[in-house]
């Protein structure tokens, strides 16, 4: 087990690259995880000037990571020299992260998904606006530098480049040595080696094409979305949004809209099926839907004798014929005033019937 100052136990091994090793380890003091990042001196000891390099790089880090005090970036807790096997190495301690790099996030394919990606690409911008606003540019933003954290917060990571924003700032590397990624590299830095806080702003659009393809096709980025992008990714930094602060401040209202979007369509009720309308049927002669059949009264009515053949089929025919009616129609009023003359008639005959039974009987008594 090897352990620094008394102090911090290095348990395994976590990445390893060209100028440090990021170790597992355990403050013994405070009693809690953190990373460790040792200073991989030999690798860089080919020139007496290198390794003068790497020491003053890591002496600006310590200095630069000490002014970090953001959500979104990865924080410092201390630095120091170790003493190991008659070699004094540099160390910084920092947070250590519980998660995974953009990159190793990505190869999932439940992270690809626009919100997620949206909500860790603007935590990650937020750390180097936050950068930005100290004066300190990062130089080596990519994919594998923004760590996500369980509970889904993005962090901005490695700032062992980085350099403050000086005028007259001292260069601390080789001649023609490119230091960062240059796939994600500004056009100018390539070219020129010149690096300022608008090269940053291209190197984190480049990453957030990458990262937004995996929730949309190339070809199918939202034009809002592909206008800001080409705007951050332009070759001429005179083009580009003049502070990471104003590229936020645009890709964050387009992501959200469009992930607000997405959701949206997601949590949208699903259709009705579709159904084939049914056409009505009309009466030929009056061009109205037909009557619909009359609810049956519950009483059976003798369909035999005088009743079944004569005066049922009569009073059916009479009720069909007023049903046909209205009450503006003439041959309505007619039926109806000759019912009432023949309801009249019926009643006089009855009373002319009633009186001449009547006399009779008084005569057959007298």
């Amino acid at each position: 087990m090897r352990l620094i100052n008394g102090r911090y136990e290095l348990r395994g091994l976590v990445g390893k690259g060209g100028m440090a090793e990021v170790w597992d380890a355990w403050d013994r003091q405070l009693r809690r995880q953190v990373a460790v990042k040792v200073l991989d001196a030999g690798s860089l000891a080919v020139r007496a000037q290198d390794e003068q390099v790497a020491w003053q790089r890591f002496e600006r880090e310590a200095r630069i990571a000490a002014q970090m005090n953001c959500s979104n970036i990865v924080m410092l807790h201390d630095s120091g020299v170790f003493d190991e096997n008659g070699c004094r190495s540099p160390f910084l301690v920092m947070e250590f992260i519980h998660g995974e790099n953009l990159r190793q996030y990505l190869r999932a394919r439940e992270n690809q998904g626009l919100p997620g990606i949206a909500r860790i690409l603007t935590d990650a911008l937020s750390g180097l606006v936050y950068a930005h606003s100290k004066q300190v540019v990062h130089r080596d933003i990519k994919p594998e530098n923004i760590m996500i954290c369980r509970d889904g917060t993005a962090k901005l990571a490695d700032f062992g480049i980085a350099i403050e924003m000086r005028a007259n700032m001292q260069r601390l590397t080789r001649a023609h040595q490119v230091v960062g990624t240059q796939n994600y590299s500004a056009p100018e830095y390539l070219e020129q080696g010149r690096f300022t806080h608008l090269s940053d702003v291209y190197s984190f659009a480049v990453v957030c094409t990458e990262a937004l393809e995996a929730a949309f096709a190339p070809d199918n980025l939202p034009q809002r979305l592909k206008s800001i992008l080409d705007q951050a990714l332009s070759p001429d930094p005179a083009l580009r949004f003049q502070s990471a602060a104003e590229f936020q401040h645009y890709f964050r209202d387009a992501v959200h809209a469009e992930s607000r979007e997405v959701t949206r369509k997601i949590q949208a009720p699903r259709p009705e099926p579709a159904t084939v309308p049914v056409r009505a049927q009309t009466s030929v002669l009056t061009g109205q839907p037909p009557r619909p059949p009359a609810a049956p009264s519950g009483v059976d009515l003798p369909s035999t004798g005088l009743w079944g053949i004569f005066i049922h089929p009569a009073l059916a025919y009479r009720q069909r014929v007023l049903e046909g009616l209205t009450r503006n129609d003439v041959r309505y009023i007619g039926g109806v005033l000759l019912g009432a003359a023949a309801a009249g008639i019926t009643l006089g005959w009855l009373v002319f019937v009633l009186l001449a039974w009547v006399i009779v009987s008084l005569a057959h008594h007298l």
